[in-house]
């Protein structure tokens, strides 16, 4: 699928591309149809615009470069433009393969969503999110964005994974929705492209 070539880039195989695409739309098209819990079992209302995510080999790119720093944190927004990025540092000893560390980084960004109760009739993304840990949720949850591309780097020194997604166009944007509220498949998404068809069982555009 991509040809990227880096010390790290073997670890991402098709098979572990593949499983991060399905990873994210899974979650997604949950979220669509309405089936997401927030704080207290309220659940998060439909999403009518939601795209199905594809992958990206030029984000992946990025996530490589970043995650093979070994660094502890996600990488600076003035380097990626218009490019919005998860990170996460899991340790090695708890799991035993990259596919094992990739799933849970994932599992991870999505979780905040269980410790909150922001959203009901508005899903609006509020300038304090910006900084708290419901924004890597609202990234993966994002309608408007429709690629990633991910890296999982096993950091040897420290015996952790550095797991990195990244995500075009970006979401988080101060004040706007983090998707349109509604049955599925109702509004058909314009950006960053038209989509031409909607999938009713995934609740998912493309």
């Amino acid at each position: 699928m991509c040809s990227t070539r880096h010390a790290y880039a073997n670890r991402m195989t098709d098979n572990l591309r593949n499983e991060y695409v399905r990873l994210h739309n899974f979650r997604r098209g949950l979220l669509a149809k309405g089936q997401i819990p927030q704080k207290g079992d309220i659940y998060l209302p439909k999403a009518a615009n939601m795209w199905k995510i594809s992958y990206d080999c030029g984000l992946e790119q990025g996530a490589i470069v970043h995650a093979s720093q070994c660094t502890t944190t996600g990488s600076e927004q003035s380097s990626r433009p218009g490019v919005g990025e998860n990170f996460k540092v899991v340790p090695a000893a708890r799991f035993p393969t990259f596919e094992d560390a990739a799933k849970k980084t994932v599992t991870e960004w999505w979780k905040p969503i269980r410790a909150v109760d922001y959203f009901g009739s508005n899903v609006n993304f509020l300038p304090i999110y910006d900084q708290q840990q419901i924004s890597s949720f609202t990234r993966m949850a994002w309608a408007t964005t429709n690629k990633v591309g991910c890296s999982i780097v096993k950091c040897t020194t420290d015996n952790v994974y550095v797991g990195v997604c990244r995500y075009s166009p970006m979401g988080n944007i101060v004040n706007s929705n983090i998707y349109q509220i509604g049955d599925p498949c109702t509004v058909r998404p314009t950006q960053p492209t038209q989509a031409t068809r909607c999938d009713p069982t995934e609740g998912l555009w493309y």
